[in-house]
């Protein structure tokens, strides 16, 4: 092995220096680590939010379509109605045709 590359035989400059790169290798490592679960936490946050607003937007589809066949129902509850107040008035225009006649007779 060479003898220079046991740091127990560096001068005292050599150890500073060695030291100092060591102490920036640390926290070089610690920041890429540090960068990598904040870029994965925003990750999970982005994905969390899209699933919240597809939920969301489930939930108003759901409501939307209850809404439109409610509507349909009462559409369609009326339309009856309608008909029906139609009939009557129908019917009562007949009785009073038949009332008038008989009178006539």
């Amino acid at each position: 092995m060479n003898k220079n590359l046991n740091p127990l035989n560096w001068k005292r400059s050599q150890q500073v220096v060695g030291g100092a790169i060591a102490i920036l290798l640390v926290g070089a490592v610690g920041t890429g680590v540090a960068v990598h679960a904040n870029q994965k936490a925003e990750e999970k946050k982005i994905e969390q939010l899209s699933k919240e607003k597809a939920k969301k937007l489930k939930l108003e589809q759901k409501k939307l379509n209850s809404l439109k066949n409610l509507v349909k129902l009462t559409v369609r509850n009326y339309l009856i109605l309608l008909k029906k107040l139609l009939l009557i008035k129908i019917l009562n225009l007949l009785k009073i045709q038949f009332l008038k006649l008989k009178m006539l007779k």
